[in-house]
């Protein structure tokens, strides 16, 4: 009986949450940022849309690459923690916690990519990660 069940677990989540997200999210703004002309953006905390759309793209896509593939996760897990958190409380702060019955957005989603990115953080890459054969490879 195999009993590396926790290593599955986080290669699932892994690919599971960082997959959404870019597949999801990431991919849209990374065209939007690449389409040109003027980017209509949330403005975060001062920033141009500009910069702040340069951020969610870097979070929301190339991070999320990399924790799919379980380098450096940890440390790619902090921008997409950080988007989420921005994205629940700044971006969606009006909105209702849950979609259901929300008339307009919700925090719903953002929290739901905030527990997942959370956890993968504190669980680390696990066994099935680039990170595992680096480490191996010592």
């Amino acid at each position: 009986m195999p009993t590396n069940y926790p290593d599955i677990a986080a290669l699932i989540l892994r690919v599971g949450i960082g997959g959404y997200m870019l597949c999801g999210h990431g991919y849209s703004k990374l065209l939007k940022l690449l389409e040109g002309g003027e980017i209509k953006f949330a403005s975060v905390m001062g920033l141009s849309p500009t910069i702040s759309l340069y951020l969610a793209v870097f979070a929301e896509f190339f991070a999320c690459i990399f924790i799919i593939i379980g380098y450096k996760t940890k440390a790619f897990t902090v921008p997409c923690i950080l988007t989420m958190i921005i994205a629940a409380f700044y971006i969606h702060g009006g909105d209702a916690w849950f979609m259901h019955g929300a008339k307009g957005g919700s925090k719903e989603p953002a929290m739901l990519y905030l527990i997942g990115f959370l956890a993968i953080y504190f669980n680390g890459s696990g066994k099935y990660s680039l990170d595992d054969q680096m480490y191996r490879l010592r």
